[in-house]
């Protein structure tokens, strides 16, 4: 397999040669991506439940073929490996103490994002001009669909802020951010420009606010004389903006908070919109009703007997124990609920050493924001979002793709 080269821009391509079946793994990933989602289009545009078994089996066989680039590997990280070996264990554990009440596609969600990144990191192949199509096709098929579709699926007053074919713009949000993340070696730092276009065109403050403090938490690492003097000016900006009265939406958020801390998720529940505006001074009941609901979660959680504690009540089964028949909205704490305590230490280990691995300040900005997004969504369901983040965090984070990228930064100095 040939190396990777560095053209005039920094931007990687090919150098000469053809591939092998072992440097396929992220062409045939994006290409099943591709194809998914073809369905996924066809799916909501006609309401046929054929398409969506159809993107279901192309997500299983993409699953296995990620396991498959597991096996054969031909550089193997055995701490990741070992991750992956444990997440399967635990997760099966979790199906077998709640066999019934498991949903078993999510469990397969939950682990494949292990698969993918082993697989991703174990076979990084220099970039192929067609993954780059492939990633531009997956940007296009949503937006086709804006213009020409309305989704059959999403109907009803629960989908009020369904676009194109995601359920939400949150999920639609995070879904051009993957493909932004993994675009990073092309475009480095414009990626979070773009990020910025897709937030205001989401029109989601959520997506923004994470990539700011993503650039802020990557700009004072490592830290520099320069650092303490903008934390100073920070800090006099904020006294004076709480001194203006600026901060006065955030404090009543936070007062809302501890209202909401003091009543049982039940009572919530029976509260009309209006008592809860009156009750909490503000008409933003998004962070009201998440809190209320992870408390509800704890809750039922920390009732559990010790087997319960270790593996969770189920995957899939938040909507349906708590008073609010919904998911968490936290995939810290759903993986922690749902999944057991186990799970949930080797999912946060998993996810967090990743992100001291990626050496590209824009990917590692961009995967940030995806470990603050998964404080307030459910992002472990959007399959293609999983398995472009974490097969290109594989590819990104892999001794031979950073080894590739140095001796071409140093060639081009």
């Amino acid at each position: 397999m040939n190396d990777l080269a560095l053209g005039r821009e920094g931007t990687p391509h090919l150098a000469s040669g053809s591939m092998t079946m072992h440097g396929r793994f992220f062409v045939v990933t994006c290409f099943g991506l591709v194809f998914l989602n073809f369905l996924t289009f066809l799916y909501h545009f006609t309401g046929s439940t054929i398409f969506n078994v159809l993107s279901n089996s192309t997500s299983l066989l993409l699953i296995l073929w990620s396991a498959r680039h597991v096996l054969i590997a031909n550089d193997r990280s055995y701490f990741y490996n070992l991750l992956l070996a444990l997440a399967c264990i635990f997760t099966g554990a979790s199906y077998l103490v709640n066999f019934g009440s498991f949903e078993l596609s999510d469990g397969l969600k939950l682990v494949s994002i292990y698969s993918f990144y082993v697989a991703g990191r174990g076979m990084a192949e220099q970039i192929q001009p067609a993954e780059k199509r492939c990633i531009y096709v997956l940007a296009a098929l949503p937006l086709l669909f804006k213009a020409i579709g309305q989704t059959q699926v999403y109907t009803g007053i629960e989908y009020p802020d369904v676009f194109s074919y995601f359920p939400n713009t949150n999920t639609a949000a995070l879904y051009f951010s993957a493909l932004l993340f993994a675009l990073s070696p092309w475009f480095g730092n414009k990626v979070l420009i773009a990020q910025f276009v897709n937030a205001a065109i989401m029109n989601r403050v959520g997506p923004a606010l994470a990539t700011i403090i993503s650039i802020g938490l990557w700009s004072f690492f490592p830290l520099r004389p320069q650092i303490f003097v903008v934390i100073i000016l920070l800090a006099c900006a904020s006294v004076a903006a709480y001194a203006l009265g600026a901060l006065d939406r955030l404090m009543t958020g936070l007062n809302a908070i501890s209202v909401i801390w003091s009543l049982d998720p039940s009572t919530v529940a029976r509260m009309t919109t209006k008592q809860l505006i009156d009750l909490t001074g503000t008409t933003d009941m998004s962070a009201f009703f998440r809190i209320s609901h992870w408390t509800n979660i704890w809750q039922i959680y920390s009732s559990l007997g010790l087997g319960g504690i270790l593996f969770g009540y189920g995957a899939s089964q938040t909507g349906i124990l708590t008073v609010l028949p919904l998911p968490p909205h936290n995939d810290y704490l759903r993986v922690l609920a749902e999944y057991g305590l186990l799970n949930c230490i080797v999912f946060v280990v998993f996810v967090f050493s990743i992100v001291f691995s990626l050496k590209d300040r824009a990917a590692k900005t961009m995967y940030t924001v995806l470990l603050i997004y998964f404080l307030s969504e459910n992002l472990i369901d959007n399959f293609t979002s999983m398995a472009l983040f974490f097969s290109y965090a594989g590819r990104f984070t892999s001794p031979k793709w950073l080894e590739r990228n140095s001796s071409g930064a140093s060639k081009k100095a």
